[in-house]
């Protein structure tokens, strides 16, 4: 053997290891970096990366076992360890073998080499440590486990299922580390055993090893019983203060995954320990943890919250598009009012990253923006949402599932927004899309295609055919809503499907569970199918009784009673508008109208308009509706469909309708003279149409 060229000592005692830079190892190769799921380090203790050395010469000779070891696990490259295996593979023993697996691993962990590199290596050291099995321990079998996972090597399956044996039935020799390292690797038979021998040494386990033990049953979807679990959060928890942010955001994202019912205490430990940390966190630390809360429904105190939000922020940049929607989906489901600068910060860093976002990452991203602000998103963040809408192209609408669909038309209807040409691609979407889709993504994808314009009679039969052949699941509010929608939209071909979507509500078990609202949908219904008649003559199969029949007679009181109801408390609550007042205003001046009335009913009491007056040349009904920004959509200012379905109803009375669009009205209610020449020309415009 070489004596070191600085201390003259063999084996030596400096950092120079015979002239190679090395440093002395310990008898048996520990396994264990400090990111989740690793088996030796990818970084030294300050967090360093491994450097690239010079190589050194592989001796061809008998060289000394320890120092062998050392010359593994400093290798660095592939090559260079496959050097070392063809020199001195004879001499392994199984610590030299599983030193080498690891050494692979880490190579190919910390990027210096691919994983297809490392598999003829692999190869290699599987021959090798086949005939050595019989003496390896169970941090060698950890080792070789995790070294195969992480380089995607499932080739050897024989070896890998002995060293599964080797941990499971000598579980309770193992090191903390090894356990946690090879949790994700095993079958879950084994894998159980694995956690309980862990959870018998929870004392002596480091954050990270306990951390990784609770991600691994969150992966693998472990039936953990709730005492050990409560056993291995509880001694994480006592060691909250040495724990990394990487270690503290797994176990929140693993009790989250598991469906955990963790104590307040412990979860306001856990987060306030990483939000004290959050400088050092990655974005899928912060967003892992903001995910983990909403999903445990936590009482997070708001500037916890905050904090880790804008840590986020701040990392925008390097965020993956799954930790930004994580983030925005968080910050919704936990009602935490998010300012608009750093909204639209997130959002634009989606959008740059719109070739690597997935469809569930933009269908998320959009029902957080809707429940966060509804119609009423600050200027940024629907300046940035339409550029998010413009970057779901075809790739992404066409890999979407039933419910990213059904979510993202809904966010959308919600949002009061209609990008072309992504709303029209989701209702596209949608139909063949409909007969998977559970009862409520089939009554969201109904209303918001209403609401939006989108998606025609295609759309609507299929949608009515999906819930008429799948006779169970659907509550009462899913048939009200999709029978509504059929009649909002003017589906007059579907009128039958409408009635029998009403009579499935009737039924004794599901009308136990109406509300009001949904007995206002159903006399909305019955109204929509008597117009109908009217109009055709039945030609369209319209019932000339509307719901009578599917509906008993006290049903249809009941709904016609509760829709009554609504429209008394509407016209007591309704706080008129400036916009209001002043339409009304003007056309109580105008020369050519009589009787005007604000919030007047039409003549059969269904309907209630804004200010209703009679045009004394013609002799008709007028409904003078002032037409705010919720009754269009953004950014093209087409009238939303539930608009539209109004404005068919009050023809359907008599009433002619005059729509004064708020912009417009903008443009000229300051000047008396214009506001009377513009209402004076819109009345008269809509008379000529109507005769």
């Amino acid at each position: 053997m070489l004596r070191c060229s600085r201390c003259q000592a063999l084996p030596c005692r400096c950092a120079a290891g015979a002239g190679a830079g090395l440093w002395l190892p310990q008898r048996r190769f520990a396994g264990g970096g400090r990111s989740s799921g690793s088996a030796g380090g990818g970084r030294g203790r300050g967090g360093r990366r491994f450097e690239r050395r010079d190589e050194a010469p592989v001796p061809q000779g008998p060289i000394n076992p320890r120092l062998l070891t050392t010359m593994i696990k400093e290798a660095a490259s592939i090559d260079n360890l496959a050097r070392i295996t063809d020199a001195q593979g004879s001499r392994f023993d199984f610590i030299h073998t599983a030193a080498a697996f690891a050494r692979a691993g880490n190579l190919v962990r910390s990027g210096a080499a691919r994983p297809a590199d490392a598999h003829p290596l692999l190869r290699r050291l599987s021959a090798l440590l086949e005939p050595q099995l019989d003496d390896c321990d169970t941090r060698a079998a950890a080792n070789v486990v995790w070294a195969c996972a992480k380089a995607g090597f499932a080739q050897a399956v024989p070896l890998l299922e002995a060293c599964f044996a080797s941990l499971a039935d000598r579980a309770a020799e193992a090191t903390s580390q090894g356990l946690a390292n090879a949790l994700t690797r095993l079958p879950e038979q084994q894998a159980a055993q694995l956690l309980s021998a862990l959870v018998a040494q929870r004392q002596a386990a480091t954050p990270q090893n306990l951390a990784n033990a609770l991600w691994a049953a969150a992966k693998l979807q472990l039936a953990v019983p709730e005492q050990q679990v409560a056993q291995l959060l509880s001694a994480l928890v006592a060691q909250q203060q040495a724990a990394t942010p990487q270690a503290l955001a797994n176990t929140l994202w693993a009790a989250a995954t598991l469906q955990l019912a963790v104590p307040e205490q412990q979860a306001a430990q856990l987060l306030s320990a990483l939000v004290a940390q959050r400088q050092a966190c990655k974005p899928q630390n912060l967003a892992n943890a903001l995910w983990a809360a909403a999903t445990l429904q936590l009482a997070l105190p708001e500037q916890l919250a905050a904090q880790l939000l804008s840590a986020l922020v701040a990392q925008r940049q390097a965020a993956k598009p799954q930790e930004l929607a994580n983030a925005l989906w968080a910050a919704a489901t936990l009602q935490l009012a998010v300012p608009e600068q750093q909204a639209a910060q997130l959002l634009s860093a989606l959008v740059a990253q719109r070739q690597a976002a997935k469809p569930q990452e933009i269908s998320n991203t959009l029902w957080a923006a809707a429940k966060q602000w509804g119609d009423a998103a600050p200027p940024r963040v629907e300046a940035a949402l339409l550029r998010l809408a413009a970057a779901a192209d075809e790739r992404l609408v066409a890999a979407m599932s039933g419910q990213n669909v059904s979510n993202s038309l809904w966010a959308l209807s919600q949002l009061g927004l209609r990008p072309a040409p992504l709303a029209q691609r989701l209702a596209d979407a949608a139909v063949p899309l409909a007969p998977a889709m559970s009862p409520q993504d089939l009554a969201n994808t109904a209303l918001a295609a209403v609401k939006l314009g989108v998606g025609g009679a295609r759309l609507f039969a299929a949608l009515a055919g999906a819930a008429e052949r799948r006779a169970q699941g659907f509550n009462t509010q899913e048939l009200c809503n999709l029978a509504w929608a059929l009649a909002i939209a003017d589906q007059r071909q579907l009128a039958g499907a409408a009635v029998a979507l009403a009579q499935r509500a009737a039924t004794v078990e599901v009308w136990a569970q109406a509300v009001a609202e949904e007995h206002c949908q159903l006399h909305q219904v019955h109204l929509w199918l008597v117009d109908g008649q009217r109009a055709d003559g039945g030609s369209s199969g319209s019932s000339s009784s509307g719901l009578a029949g599917a509906l008993t007679a006290a049903q249809l009181q009941q709904c016609k009673e509760a829709w009554e109801a609504a429209l008394q408390e509407v016209a007591q609550q309704h706080c008129r508008s400036a916009f209001e007042r002043s339409v009304f205003e003007c056309a109580r001046r105008l020369p050519g109208l009589a009787d005007c009335r604000q919030e007047a009913p039409t003549p059969d009491g269904a309907f209630s308009v804004d200010v209703a007056a009679l045009h004394a040349a013609s002799g008709s009904r007028l409904a003078i509706e002032a037409d705010g920004p919720a009754h269009f959509l953004r950014p093209g200012r087409e009238v939303s469909g539930d608009t539209l379905a109004r404005n068919r109803a009050l023809s359907a009375r008599g009433c002619v309708v005059v729509s004064v669009p708020y912009w417009e009205w903008g443009n000229v209610q300051h000047d008396a003279g214009k506001a009377a020449a513009y209402l004076s020309q819109a009345v008269e415009d809509a008379v000529a149409r109507w005769r």
